[in-house]
């Protein structure tokens, strides 16, 4: 499982109630920032993060 696309089609069909991404995380630790990029979904950072962003 590499592609944001292809996790979202599995879990919004119902094929499975999760997708495990060990590999691709240990691969690419910024994979969830990538699919949401992706995907269109929105990104929020925890209000800490933000704090630094100044």
């Amino acid at each position: 499982m590499t592609s944001p696309q292809q996790a979202n089609a599995i879990v919004a069909s119902r094929q499975a109630d999760v997708v495990l991404l060990a590999r691709q995380m240990l691969r690419d630790p910024y994979w969830p920032l990538h699919a949401a990029r992706d995907l269109d979904a929105p990104r929020t950072w925890p209000a800490q993060y933000l704090r630094a962003a100044d």
